[in-house]
Formats: C-alpha cells, sequence, structure tokens
C-alpha cells in the first residue's frame, strides 16, 4: 500500500509540473504587448485585462531629456491605471489617479532624470520602456518629448508651468567665473509652490511628499529667491512644485475633503531668471566702506576730544575762577554774621530771599498762590526739619539743591549698579542667545528648510555659515559706536574729575547738575549688547527669537529716560533693580504677545499698561511723595476742596509737569486703543513704539522746558540734536518700508523681498541699522551734554521740572 501511495503521488507531481510549465510558456508568450514608439506623438489605448503590459520602446541618446505625459479618464482607485517607466538606471513608477491629501488628479506628468547623469556605459543604443497595466481594461492616453530648453543661463529668464500632478525641473551647471547665484521666481499667481534645489543626480526627488527630502527648499507664492553657491552645488536641478492647497503658504487653513476628490488642476505659470550674485571680492567694498564709515566717526571724535575737549576745559576753569572771584568779593562785603552759603549750601538762615530769586530765574509763583501762602513758606523752611526731604520737596519751584541732598558718593554708587547689573544680565542672555542661533542656523543648513528663516532672499549675501551675511555685519554700528560712546563718557568723566581737583568742595557740591555716570555706561553697553543681539536674531530671523532683536531696544528705551530724569532728580530716580525688572516684565509681554496675539492678552497687556502709566504719572507729578493710600487721598481730596478759594483746587499746583503728562498719557492711550483694535501680528514692534516714543516725547519736553526757564542750548548740543533728528527722520522710512515680515507666512513675506539697494550688498534693514545706529548714538549725546551751559550755574537756581 505504500508503494501505490508513492507512485500515485509521484505521477500527479509529475503531471502538475508538465501543466506549470505549459502555464508559463502560455503567459510568457501573452504578457508583453511590445512596440516602438516615437517622441511627440499622442498614443491612445485600453490596457489589456488580466494584467497583460502595453510596452513602448523610445529611443534616446545620451544628451536627451524626456517628459512623459500621461491621462486615463475612467482608472479609480480600485481599478488604478499601473505604469512604470524603464531607464538604463533608474525606474519610476506612476499610478493614476494621483491622491495627494486627498485630492485626486487624472493626469500627469513627469521628467525622467538625464541620461548624462546616469552611471551606464554608453554603446550608442540607449532605450526607455514605458509598461502599462491594470486588473481590467482602461482607456490611457501618453505621449513623450525631448526636452529643448532643460538648461538654464544666466541673465535668460524662462517661463515655465507647473501643477499640483505635472512638477517640473531644470538643471543649471555653474559657468567658471561665477562663485554663486540668486535664482529669482516670479509669477502673477498666488497658487503655493515649493522650489527645491538638488544636486543634479538621480533619482529626482520632485514629488510633493519628497521635495523637501534634499538640498534647499522653500514655498513661495508670487516671489521666490535662493542664493546657490558653487562650492555646495556645482550643478544642480531647480525643481518646482505645486501644492495642492495653500496651507503651506496662507495662515488661512484650507478645509481638506475627508474623502478623495477630484480636483481640477492647479496650474500655476511662473518665470525663472538667474542672476551672478556677488562674489568674495566684491565683498570687499561694501566691507571697507562700513568700517571706513566708522573710522571717519571714530576720527572726528578723536579730533574733537583732542581740540575742542581742551579748549571747553580752559574756558570752564576761567569761567569758574572768574565766578569764585566774584562770590569771595561779594562774602568780603557782607556783614560778618552772615555765612558764606558756599561752604554749606543747606544754611537756611539766608533763605529769607528765595522768593526773589525764584523770581529773577522765571520761576515765579503762580498767580493763584497769595501773599499769605508765601510767608507761610518761608516761615515754614526756617524749622529745624527744613532739610527733610518731605518737607524740601513740598516746595511749588523745586531746584536741583532740593532733589540733591544725599552725598555724592551714595548717590554714584546706586547709578553705577546700573552698568554692573546690565553686564551680570548680557552675558546671562546674550552667551545662550548666540548659542542658540548658531545652532539654528546650522539646522537650516542641515535640513536646507529655508523657511526657518525670514530672510530678504533677494539681497541675502552669504559668507561662511551665513547666509545672509550683510545683515549680520551691518550690526557694526551699535557695537563700535557704541564703544565710542562709551569712551567718550570716560573721557568727559576724567575732564570733570580734573575740574573738580581745580576747584575741590565747590564744583562736586554746589555748581552745576550731579554728575553721575552710571546710566551713561549702561546705556553704552546696552547699545553695544543691541548690535551682538541683533546681528544674532539676524543670522536666522523668525517668530522665534525676534525678542533677540528688541528686548536690549526696550532697555535703551528706558534707560535714556531714566537717564533724562536723573538730571535734575538725581536723589528720587528709580533703583537698578527695580527699573530691569520693569524692563524684564516687557520683555515677557513681547513674548507673550508673539504666541497669544488674543483678546483676552490685549485686556491683560492693556490694564497693565495703565497701571503702569498711572504709577509713572503720580511718581512724576508729585517727586516721590505719595502713597497709594485710598483713605489718606479721599481726606486730602476733601480738605483741600474745603480750604481752597472758590474753584483753585481744580487748579494744578504744577502746570508744566500736568500739561506734560496730558499730553504723554493721551499719546500712550491713543497707542493702546489702536492696538485693540488692530492687534497687530508684529506684537514686539508695536510695544516698541511706546518705548521710543515716550523717549522722545520726553527729550522735546525737556529741551522745551529748558528754554521756558531761560536756559540755552551750547552749538554741539544743537548740531547733535539736528544729526539726530535726520538720521530719525531718514531710517525711519528704511525701517517702515520692510524687505522681510515674520509676522506672515514665508511664502508672503517673500512678497516684500527687494534686491539691494546700497553698493548692490545691503537693503532696506541693513541701511536702517547704519543710521539707527548713528541716531541712537547722536541722540544720547544729545543728552550727555544738554545742560553744558549749567555748569558754574548754582544748583539753588536751577529748576526741576
Amino acid at each position: 500500500l505504500l508503494l501505490m501511495g508513492a507512485s500515485s503521488l509521484l505521477v500527479f507531481s509529475f503531471f502538475l509540473l508538465l501543466h506549470s510549465i505549459s502555464s508559463s510558456r502560455q503567459i510568457t508568450s501573452t504578457l508583453h504587448i511590445t512596440e516602438d514608439a516615437v517622441f511627440d506623438k499622442n498614443y491612445t489605448g485600453k490596457t489589456r485585462p488580466n494584467g497583460e503590459l502595453s510596452v513602448f520602446h523610445y529611443s534616446v541618446t545620451k544628451d536627451d531629456v524626456v517628459r512623459i505625459r500621461m491621462t486615463s479618464r475612467n482608472a479609480n482607485l480600485s481599478t488604478p491605471l499601473l505604469s512604470v517607466f524603464r531607464e538604463p538606471a533608474t525606474i519610476i513608477s506612476i499610478q493614476l489617479p494621483i491622491m495627494i491629501k486627498n485630492y485626486m488628479y487624472n493626469s500627469t506628468a513627469r521628467t525622467l532624470c538625464p541620461y548624462s547623469l546616469q552611471t551606464v556605459n554608453y554603446d550608442g543604443n540607449l532605450t526607455i520602456s514605458v509598461e502599462l497595466s491594470s486588473h481590467r481594461p482602461i482607456d490611457y492616453q501618453f505621449s513623450a518629448t525631448i526636452l529643448q530648453n532643460f538648461h538654464l543661463n544666466v541673465t535668460t529668464p524662462m517661463v515655465a508651468s507647473a501643477s499640483a500632478a505635472e512638477p517640473v525641473f531644470y538643471q543649471f551647471d555653474f559657468p567658471p567665473h561665477l562663485d554663486s547665484v540668486v535664482i529669482w521666481i516670479k509669477s502673477n499667481s498666488s497658487i503655493c509652490m515649493t522650489v527645491s534645489i538638488q544636486k543634479a543626480e538621480c533619482p529626482v526627488f520632485d514629488l510633493e511628499n519628497n521635495v523637501i527630502s534634499g538640498g534647499l527648499h522653500q514655498t513661495m507664492t508670487k516671489s521666490g529667491s535662493i542664493t546657490v553657491e558653487r562650492r555646495y552645488f556645482e550643478k544642480f536641478f531647480v525643481i518646482f512644485v505645486i501644492r495642492p492647497n495653500d496651507d503651506e503658504c496662507s495662515t488661512m487653513e484650507e478645509i481638506i475633503p475627508p474623502h478623495p476628490h477630484y480636483m481640477q488642476p492647479r496650474e500655476k505659470t511662473f518665470m525663472v531668471d538667474i542672476q551672478s550674485a556677488p562674489n568674495m571680492e566684491d565683498y570687499i567694498l561694501p566691507i571697507a566702506f562700513t568700517f571706513g564709515g566708522i573710522i571717519i566717526i571714530y576720527s572726528l571724535a578723536i579730533v574733537f576730544v583732542l581740540t575742542m575737549g581742551g579748549y571747553e576745559k580752559q574756558m570752564m576753569v576761567r569761567e569758574g575762577r572768574q565766578l569764585l572771584a566774584g562770590v569771595e568779593e561779594a562774602q568780603e562785603s557782607a556783614p560778618s554774621t552772615s555765612q558764606p552759603y558756599m561752604t554749606d549750601r543747606f544754611d537756611y538762615s539766608i533763605l529769607e530771599n528765595e522768593a526773589s530769586t525764584s523770581s529773577s530765574t522765571s520761576r515765579s509763583s503762580p498767580p493763584y498762590r497769595d501773599l499769605e501762602e508765601t510767608a507761610s513758606l518761608r516761615s515754614y523752611d526756617t524749622v529745624p526739619d527744613a532739610r527733610d526731604k518731605f518737607v524740601v520737596r513740598q516746595n511749588v519751584n523745586l531746584t536741583v539743591g532740593d532733589l540733591s541732598l544725599k552725598p555724592w558718593k551714595q548717590r554714584d554708587k546706586k547709578y553705577n549698579r546700573y552698568v554692573v547689573s546690565l553686564i551680570t544680565i548680557s552675558l546671562f542672555y546674550g552667551l545662550p542667545v548666540v548659542q542658540l542661533v548658531l545652532t539654528w542656523q546650522d539646522t537650516v543648513r542641515s535640513s536646507g528648510n529655508l523657511d526657518l528663516c525670514w530672510y530678504n532672499f533677494r539681497c541675502a549675501r552669504p559668507f561662511s555659515v551665513f547666509f545672509a551675511f550683510n545683515n549680520v555685519i551691518s550690526n557694526a554700528g551699535y557695537i563700535t559706536l557704541g564703544l565710542l560712546f562709551l569712551l567718550m563718557v570716560k573721557e568727559r568723566e576724567m575732564r570733570y574729575r580734573s575740574l573738580c581737583k581745580i576747584f575741590p568742595n565747590v564744583l562736586q557740591k554746589d555748581y552745576g547738575l550731579p554728575h553721575h555716570n552710571g546710566l551713561m555706561y549702561a546705556i553704552g553697553v546696552a547699545v553695544v549688547m543691541e548690535g551682538v543681539l541683533s546681528a544674532s536674531y539676524h543670522i536666522c530671523p523668525s517668530s522665534s527669537n525676534y525678542q533677540f532683536d528688541t528686548s536690549f531696544m526696550y532697555i535703551i528705551g528706558l534707560l535714556g529716560m531714566l537717564k533724562i530724569y536723573q538730571l535734575r532728580h538725581p536723589d528720587i530716580n528709580a533703583n537698578a533693580h527695580v527699573s530691569f525688572a520693569v524692563a524684564a516684565f516687557f520683555i515677557f509681554l513681547a513674548m507673550m504677545g508673539v504666541y497669544l496675539n488674543t483678546i483676552p492678552f490685549w485686556i491683560f497687556f492693556s490694564l497693565s499698561y495703565f497701571i503702569i502709566m498711572f504709577m509713572v504719572s503720580v511718581e512724576f507729578y508729585f517727586k516721590g511723595l505719595w502713597r497709594l493710600n485710598f483713605m489718606e487721598i479721599l481726606r486730602s481730596i476733601q480738605y483741600t476742596f474745603v480750604s481752597s478759594k472758590w474753584c483753585s483746587c481744580l487748579v494744578p499746583a504744577y502746570p508744566g509737569r500736568f500739561l506734560f503728562l496730558i499730553i504723554g498719557n493721551s499719546i500712550n492711550l491713543g497707542m493702546v486703543v489702536i492696538g485693540l483694535i488692530k492687534r497687530p501680528k508684529d506684537f514686539p514692534s508695536f510695544m516698541l513704539g511706546p518705548f521710543i516714543a515716550n523717549l522722545f516725547l520726553y527729550l522735546l519736553y525737556y529741551i522745551v522746558m529748558k528754554f521756558v526757564h531761560r536756559e540755552r542750548l551750547r552749538a554741539r548740543a544743537i548740531a547733535f540734536l539736528v544729526l539726530a533728528f535726520i538720521c530719525w527722520m531718514a531710517g525711519g522710512w528704511f525701517f517702515l518700508n520692510n524687505v522681510s515680515d515674520w509676522s506672515e507666512t514665508p511664502a508672503v513675506s517673500r512678497e516684500l523681498n527687494h534686491d539691494c539697494i546700497l553698493l548692490a550688498f545691503y537693503d532696506n534693514h541693513d541701511v536702517w541699522h547704519f543710521l539707527s545706529s548713528v541716531a541712537i548714538f547722536m541722540s544720547f549725546s544729545l543728552i550727555n551734554c544738554v545742560d553744558d551751559d549749567l555748569q558754574w550755574v548754582r544748583r539753588d537756581k536751577i529748576a526741576v521740572f
């Protein structure tokens, strides 16, 4: 039985083998339906059933670049049309309909990889085979053409078109004389498209799901630019892939169909223009221009210090000796019982003539103050506690002498904390920033994703690891002029100390405004750090690191206002830790505004801003003599109303301060209301407006009040004022004419890109860097010398405003 079973199994296996061989021969004879094809001819037909292949052969040469176009009207997802394009070294497969994110298309076109790039042994006989198949007969139509304009050339624009299912790419080979080129793509259509730069090699990544797999890539709508360097791409493909929707280019997301849905082709026509970019030798002139201008400013400063500095010191010494000689004569002729005011500035026995002194210096009491009040004030100042700050600061006509009662060393130590604190903040803040942006730059280089950085790609000049070296080097003005400002402050301090040695116990205690340079040094450090952090931001500008560029601008504006206030309020200025805490709060708000641009956030910001406005206003008006005690405030209002004559309680005690606060608060309120209405996306730039506006407003108020009190500006201060105004106006125009906008998508931002406007190297924002650095230098140089006319004026005759 075992033998019979084994014999039956052997016979069955033999017949099965014969059947398999017969079937194989039948399939082989019917599997391929081969036809020789010619280019530029449309082939239509139906696929054969049961997966049989329809094969077409094209004969090509090594220099040919072939583009295939295929359409099927009745192919669907259940019975797709399958096609394979076989080249000597590569294979491309296509399935119709093509589905991209649930968008379906029944036609497609692809460019095959050039044969010149394929590593094959060329014997003069190259072919392309096109194989079509499906499970049941499906209509098809296809054609193949040889591209005549596949290579791009410098200064020869090319017009092309592409659609979501029909990507295109072209090749560019670097000429021997060029190191880099700028590829500019322009279109009238706002359809979203990805542009990719890939090395000229096979395979080519030209599909929606792999176009970002290699090289450089960016999205664009109407304009796009990419700078390509020879050292990275000797020859390369420029690939254009149309997105199925505009989600990648717009902040408004489109609704993707929940199920596959046929779509009409999204076709985009565009122009490709390749222009030569400056070589490394072309960078020499713009960089030399930058540092040449800086050297000129340094030279002028040195010449001024060596000439005018010595002359001014001699003039100061002459004026001081003449003044002191007159004082000594007056003291000798005075009664022996009168004590020299020079030796004790706080001897209030001679303050009986205060009213007449105030009137002679244009600080007479307001008309609503009657004689009884003036008499009471005079007698009130002669009591033993007349030196108490709460008594002194109640005077209607305050002088700098009233607000500089603290010892000079105590005040100087207080203001020196600003520069020490700021240097510490700069190190802890700046070092991680530089490390972060350099790492981020490496990420952009390795990923090739140019959408990570918001450059002006039309004027991005690469150098070393930087994509836009011009945006980095243009910040040299902040750093160098900030250092120059520090040197000038130091020279001025040394000159003042030499005068104090000539006039010991006189100049530092009794004449001119108290000299404390801690805030000025802090401003110089802040300007230097602004240059460092702005350069760091421009290594890869984006919404994620924009606060690097603005943080120290807030600090510069805050320190500027504090310095102006300190000039005539040396005893009651804010401490360093309080000031930097306020700056930190605004920097925190700026960061939150980038990510939380919502109604609740704007309400929180507005309330916080109003509270700070109120506290600063009250502090400025009452000169530190107020406490937030509502019961005391209510009783004070009631007492003032009852004891006042007619409506004099409604008249402000300090009209100048009151008017300034009304104007300033109105402007601030207007800016906040505009922000609430428009809710700008670029919140950090919006918040920079109040800082700069308040600084300028306070400086303007200070200058106007100097003229009101019959003080004057010296020629140097006027020159700084005029130059600062010109630079701010010109720089503001370039700042407002943006060449990029990180608050928009990268594609929309590229529509703002413009060509370089200065030496084929610098763009609008670079010019803003130059002009604003000079404007900041001139503005703070103005603040530094605005009161030079008061050097030999007694502090009890210098008005506080």
